[in-house]
């Protein structure tokens, strides 16, 4: 493709040379940079891709997009946008041949729910015989290839190169978790999305988005700003859903328990390892725990229904539906107790866990005990919170690490220790404990259960890795707490 086809798109600024070279492709990371290709210097928070033109260049890079103003002395044409960010997401859906006009794209967007909404649109779509991709915090999924996830949300290149080799894999459907950063930072833009799932809002990001009116209008975009969609689902039952389904009048439709609405279940039963409900007098069930994963099989059910699915389809689809690494995942070494790992890392997230793990032991008198931490370098005001809501709702906490990245871990926890009240940390009322290593934390917890006791290790659920200063290390709760059991056995 020659150069000046994407100009035509673009319609830059400003061109800084006049030369039409063949474009080989496009890159976003001057060290990854092809000779022929097309290097795009995006704006970033901590980076300016400008800096990193002149190794494009060397590396044989055709030409540049630049943001503001063209650089100087270099040999190759500019082309100077108002939004790299914006021209990166064009130019790679008209060079790569606009894919998501090929795949048919379900977005799921909100704060909890994502990633397990996604797994069972994708066994309903799977189950009727559709093979589809999936995007989202776990993984990016193409049939049987798997891609470690590096975003919940990839950059809008990586997405465009995902929907491209999902198109040539004979994929024709695909789902993602859209993250409320990737609306934010235009990394979906261009993306002709059919359907769109909204699931809740909670207490998240507000380290970035600053407020809580920002964080839901960033949210709301995937449902007002994509004209493509045919279906929009949104939970009924969410108070920032309701006011998303007002907004949305005729075009939106409404999912829950609670509330009256188009989908809504009724026969609820929960029982471990196990749902049951009803929707418009058709029956499903699922291999699945919690109240919370009613919700995200109406989330998925709702939306293929929207999109001309049928019933049947729709019940085999979540009754073969398979686990979700790291959400409510059940962890088995022999051991006489349970245990749950999930990724619930904010105040909601683990209070909607712990509330499912009573739920699990209704009527049994055994104890629950959590173990959790927060992470580094985000939201600071939801740890004691966190704190707070263990402290409440579980017999025994053990307060961790999480991923402290560059915060020192004791100040962490000392923000969560602030939601706490004295009398839990005293010896004669102890019910909280705290454990800066957390490996030892999960050992320590695991020592204390007994018989019939519910642990839950909360926060990093599928992660294999802890960021401790600049340092990724492996670390799997899932494996900590096999260890930890076979050391027990000894």
């Amino acid at each position: 493709m020659k150069l000046q086809a994407i100009v035509k798109i673009l319609k830059p600024k400003k061109v800084s040379l006049k030369a039409n070279p063949e474009i080989l492709g496009i890159a976003e990371n001057s060290k990854q940079v092809k000779p022929g290709e097309l290097f795009v210097c995006v704006s970033g928070a901590k980076q300016d891709g400008r800096t990193f033109a002149k190794e494009a260049v060397k590396k044989g890079a055709a030409a540049l997009i630049v943001e503001g103003k063209a650089i100087p002395e270099l040999s190759v044409p500019q082309l100077v946008v108002k939004d790299s960010r914006e021209a990166l997401a064009k130019a790679a859906h008209f060079y790569y041949g606009f894919p998501s006009r090929q795949v048919k794209v379900i977005g799921v967007t909100g704060t909890k729910g994502k990633t397990t909404t996604t797994y069972l649109i994708r066994s309903i779509l799977e189950q009727s015989g559709l093979k589809t991709g999936l995007i989202g915090t776990i993984a990016y999924e193409i049939g049987d290839k798997k891609v470690e996830a590096g975003n919940t949300t990839p950059s809008a290149l990586t997405l465009v190169k995902l929907l491209r080799e999902m198109t040539e894999a004979g994929c024709s459907w695909a789902v993602m978790e859209v993250s409320s950063h990737a609306l934010e930072m235009k990394r979906v833009l261009g993306v002709e999305f059919t359907g769109a799932v909204f699931t809740n809002l909670g207490r998240d990001h507000l380290d970035y988005h600053k407020t809580f009116a920002n964080y839901f209008k960033a949210k709301s975009r995937l449902f007002t700003e994509f004209k493509t969609i045919k279906a929009r689902v949104v939970n009924a039952d969410d108070p920032r859903g309701k006011k998303l389904l007002t907004r949305l009048k005729s075009k939106g439709v409404g999912y829950g328990v609670k509330q009256k609405c188009a989908y809504q279940a009724s026969d609820v039963e929960l029982k471990p390892g196990h749902l049951r409900f009803n929707v418009k007098g058709h029956a499903f069930e699922l291999p699945m725990t919690g109240l919370f994963n009613i919700y995200n099989s109406l989330a998925a059910l709702s939306v293929l229904k929207e999109l001309g699915f049928s019933w049947a389809a729709l019940q085999k689809g979540l009754a073969l539906a398979p686990p979700v690494p790291g959400r409510f995942e059940q962890v088995k070494g022999g051991q006489p107790f349970t245990i749950l790992v999930d990724y619930a890392h904010t105040s909601d997230a683990l209070e909607q866990a712990l509330i499912a793990c009573r739920q699990l032991m209704e009527g049994q008198g055994q104890r629950l005990l959590s173990v959790f931490g927060c992470g580094g370098d985000r939201d600071k005001t939801k740890r004691p919170l966190m704190g707070e809501i263990s402290s409440r709702l579980a017999d025994l906490t053990i307060i961790t690490s999480d991923n402290p990245r560059s915060e020192k871990p004791r100040m962490i926890l000392d923000d969560i220790l602030r939601g706490i009240p004295a009398q839990s940390i005293q010896n004669g009322h102890r019910r909280v404990w705290v454990e800066e290593d957390r490996g030892k934390a999960i050992r320590l917890a695991l020592s204390m259960a007994k018989a019939g006791d519910v642990v839950l290790i909360a926060g990093k659920g599928h992660e294999t890795y802890q960021i401790i200063g600049e340092n990724k290390q492996h670390f799997d709760d899932r494996e900590e707490a096999l260890k930890a059991l076979k050391e027990m056995s000894k």
